[in-house]
């Protein structure tokens, strides 16, 4: 992995979640991320269109690619044949180059969190790949995220180990389950997030499928 990508990641993860240092860093990694990500070897989102392919057969549903960076996902779901595929990001930078893509019918300079400004109920499945870790959404994100899901839709996600452990994630999924919001559905093995990378050799991420409770 080369240094420059271990220096952005650093910069990353030691803004601490503070949105506009955040955002400063996603805004200049923009002109390189594509590069740097499949350079990376991380292997998320193949992992993620295999899941979205298994549990999204109907390539006209809605989709929302949440924490969509600069569209790789989107990019994926499209080459799928999926074809109403609305993101929405945090960074101006990263939505700037998601647009160049093509592959959005819509996208939104939004947060995530408890509440999202998009309507309720109103996405057939949603995925959010890359951003449920430490120091970036927030473990709210996922009421957020259900409740734009519809009733019975999939809600497919990333997650770092870090943050399932130390950031609420997982007393947030226990939460959820315990309520009845949503059922545990499906699960990837955990995979080292960046194979090549010695620094960030510890860094585990897995892929997670919930589907949101029907009523």
């Amino acid at each position: 992995m080369p240094a420059k990508l271990e220096d952005l990641l650093d910069a990353v993860y030691q803004a601490g979640g503070e949105r506009e240092k955040l955002d400063a860093v996603y805004d200049d990694w923009a002109r390189t991320y594509d590069q740097d990500l499949w350079a990376s070897g991380n292997p998320y989102i193949a992992i993620m269109a295999g899941l979205v392919g298994r549990y999204v057969p109907d390539k006209g549903a809605r989709i929302l690619d949440a924490g969509c960076g600069t569209g790789n996902m989107g990019a994926i779901l499209a080459d799928l044949g999926y074809g109403h595929i609305i993101g929405i990001d945090a960074s101006e930078g990263m939505l700037g180059a998601a647009r160049r893509k093509g592959c959005y019918r819509e996208l939104q300079q939004l947060l995530l969190g408890a509440k999202i400004d998009l309507p309720d109920e109103s996405f057939d499945a949603v995925t959010a790949a890359g951003v449920l870790t430490h120091g970036h959404a927030p473990a709210e994100s996922l009421d957020g995220l259900l409740r734009l899901a519809k009733p019975g839709a999939p809600i497919i996600f990333s997650i770092s180990k870090i943050a399932e452990e130390k950031d609420g994630f997982g007393a947030k999924f226990a939460a959820l389950t315990g309520a009845g919001a949503w059922a545990f559905t499906d699960e990837s093995a955990t995979f080292r997030t960046y194979p090549y990378s010695e620094q960030y050799k510890d860094l585990r991420h897995r892929i997670c499928v919930f589907h949101k409770s029907a009523g």
